[in-house]
C-alpha cells in the first residue's frame, strides 16, 4: 500500500541542529522579508515546518514559475507513456497557427528546446493584454535558431503545457493527478490559473500547498520514485535536473548561474531547484539528501533570493551531520515556540501623531494624477486609519491597522480571476497596516495575499493644508493605478 505522507522527525533525528533552523527564521524576520513558509526535509522526513501568519499548511499558495517545473514533469510522464517525444517539433501540435510562411526557426523548434529555455525568440512573446498567448509564439518573428542559447521565456513553457493539454484532453493538473499527485497524497483542489485562450498558465499559474510542493520535489530528489514506485522515469528526472545548457548570460548572480535542465535550475553545491517569483523555492541537494521549501512575496526586495540561498549555504549546510544528533528538547521547543509566534512583518514607527486629530476627516482635492484619485480623507483612530478616496469607478475605502494587519477585500474588482483578462468580480484578499514615521508622515503597506500576490506602499505627507501622496507597487499585472504621485489641498 502506498504511503501518502511525508514521515516526520525532529531536526536532530536527521543530523540538523534545531538552533540552525531557528537562526535562519530569526534572520529572515530581522531582515523583514515577507516570507510565508519554510519547510525542511532530510532523508525523506519533514523535520521543520514553519508558517508566517496568516499562512498555514493547508492553504493553497500561488507558486508562480515553480509551475514551470511541474509542466516539465507532465511532459516527462507523457513521454514515458509514448504520447510524445522531446524531439517532436512544436509546430506539428499547432496546425491552426502554422502557415506556409511560418519562419523555419519556428518550424524547427522542438519540445526539448523549449524545456531547456533555448527558444528561438529573444523574450516571452505574450503580453497580459493579448487574447491568445499561444498564437503570439507563432506570430512573433524569431531572432535565432532554437536549441542554441538560453533565454528565459515563459511563453515557451505555456506552449509545452498546451501540448500536454491538447494530447490529454484535460488540464495538465488533471493529467498529473492520477499519475503523480494522487500517488504522493497531494492535497485535493490543486488548480492553475488559465491563459486568456483557456490553456493552463503553466508558466506561472499553479496553486498548491507548500507540502504539495515538498512532495513533488521529493519525487525528483528520489529519481522519480515515491515509496518505491516509479512515477516518472529515472532517465527523464536525471536529464531534467542535470545541466543541459549554460544560463550565465541571463543570471543576476552566482546562485542562478549554475546551468539549467528542463524547466529546472541547477544550484550551487551540486543541487537543483524549482524557482518562482517572490521566493517560491524548492531547493534540492542530493549530496546532502536535503530539500528546503520556501514561499513568500518578496517582489520588490531586490536581493531576497540571494539572501535565502546564502542562509542555506552558510547557516544550514555547514552544520549538517551524517549521523543523528543528540536530542535537544530545549532547542527544539524554542524553535517550535518561535515558529508558532511568526507573522508577516508590520510597518515600523509610531501609532500616534500630534496632528492626528487635526487631519482626521479632512477632505483633500487633487489635480489630475496617475493614481486617478480625488476626494481623499483619513479617519484616524487609535487602532486604525481608514482612507476614503474617489476613483472613476466609485468611492473606495482602505483600512490600515495600527500595530496590526487589517484583513479586508481590496476595493478593486476588475483584476483577473481564474482566467487572465477575465475580471474576478471580487476584491482580492489583502492585509494593510500603517505607522507614523514622523509627526507629519503616514506610511502604509497593502499586501495582496490572494491567488495573485503583490503589494504597494503609500507615503502620505501632511503639511499645513496640503497633502502629498506617493504610491509604489510591486505586482506583475495589477495595481497599475496604485503607483505615482498625487497632491492636493484641503477643502
Amino acid at each position: 500500500m502506498t504511503n501518502h505522507t511525508i514521515l516526520e522527525a525532529t531536526p536532530e533525528d536527521v543530523g540538523i541542529p534545531s538552533e540552525a533552523i531557528l537562526k535562519i527564521l530569526r534572520q529572515l524576520d530581522d531582515l523583514r522579508l515577507p516570507m510565508h513558509s519554510l519547510l525542511i526535509i532530510r532523508h525523506g522526513k519533514l523535520v521543520s515546518e514553519n508558517y508566517w501568519k496568516p499562512f498555514h499548511r493547508d492553504r493553497k499558495h500561488r507558486l508562480y514559475s515553480v509551475s514551470k517545473s511541474w509542466v516539465a514533469l507532465a511532459v516527462g510522464i507523457m513521454q514515458d507513456e509514448g504520447r510524445l517525444s522531446l524531439d517532436d517539433q512544436v509546430a506539428k501540435y499547432f496546425p491552426e497557427y502554422t502557415l506556409n510562411d511560418t519562419h523555419d526557426y519556428l518550424k524547427r523548434a522542438t519540445i526539448r528546446d523549449l524545456l531547456m529555455m533555448a527558444d528561438c525568440h529573444d523574450d516571452s512573446t505574450h503580453r497580459f493584454d493579448m487574447a491568445d498567448w499561444a498564437k503570439s509564439w507563432f506570430e512573433t518573428n524569431p531572432t535565432h535558431p532554437s536549441g542554441t542559447i538560453f533565454q528565459y521565456n515563459t511563453t515557451g513553457t505555456n506552449i509545452c503545457c498546451a501540448i500536454v493539454e491538447k494530447l490529454s484532453g484535460m488540464s495538465f493538473i488533471d493529467y498529473l493527478y492520477p499519475r503523480l499527485l494522487e500517488p504522493i497524497g497531494a492535497s485535493e483542489g490543486i488548480t492553475c490559473i488559465q491563459t486568456p485562450e483557456g490553456f493552463s498558465f503553466g508558466g506561472s499559474g499553479v496553486l498548491a500547498t507548500p507540502r504539495d510542493l515538498a512532495k513533488v520535489a521529493l519525487v525528483c530528489l528520489n529519481g522519480g520514485r515515491w515509496d518505491g514506485k516509479q512515477l516518472i522515469s529515472e532517465q527523464f528526472i536525471r536529464e531534467a535536473t542535470s545541466w543541459q545548457i549554460d544560463n550565465s548570460a541571463f543570471a543576476t548572480g552566482i546562485n542562478d548561474a549554475q546551468g539549467y535542465g528542463y524547466q529546472i535550475w541547477r544550484t550551487r553545491h551540486n543541487g537543483f531547484a524549482f524557482y518562482g517569483m517572490g521566493s517560491q523555492y524548492a531547493i534540492c541537494l542530493p549530496d546532502q539528501d536535503l530539500i528546503v521549501i520556501t514561499t513568500g512575496d518578496t517582489q520588490g526586495y531586490l536581493h531576497a533570493g540571494h539572501i535565502i540561498h546564502e542562509l542555506i549555504w552558510q547557516e544550514l549546510l555547514p552544520r549538517l551531520s551524517k549521523q543523528e544528533l543528540a536530542e535537544n528538547a530545549i532547542a527544539n521547543k524554542e524553535l517550535k515556540d518561535y515558529s508558532a509566534s511568526m507573522e508577516l512583518p508590520l510597518e515600523v514607527g509610531s501609532y500616534t501623531s500630534p496632528i492626528a486629530a487635526e487631519i482626521s476627516g479632512v477632505k483633500y482635492h487633487f489635480s489630475d494624477n496617475p493614481l486617478n484619485i480625488d476626494g481623499v480623507s483619513f479617519d484616524v483612530k487609535p487602532d486604525r486609519v481608514v482612507m476614503t478616496y474617489l476613483k472613476p469607478n466609485g468611492e473606495h475605502k482602505l483600512i490600515f491597522g495600527m500595530g496590526k494587519h487589517e484583513a479586508q477585500e481590496f476595493p478593486e474588482t476588475h483584476y483577473s480571476g481564474n482566467r487572465i483578462g477575465t475580471p474576478a468580480g471580487r476584491g482580492y484578499q489583502v492585509l494593510a497596516d500603517a505607522t507614523w514615521v514622523d509627526d507629519t508622515t503616514l506610511v502604509g503597506k497593502v499586501m495582496v495575499i490572494d491567488d495573485y500576490f503583490g503589494s504597494f506602499r503609500m507615503i502620505a505627507r501632511f503639511v499645513d493644508n496640503e497633502l502629498t501622496i506617493l504610491m509604489t507597487k510591486n505586482a506583475e499585472d495589477f495595481l497599475h493605478d496604485y503607483q505615482g504621485f498625487a497632491a492636493g489641498k484641503a477643502e
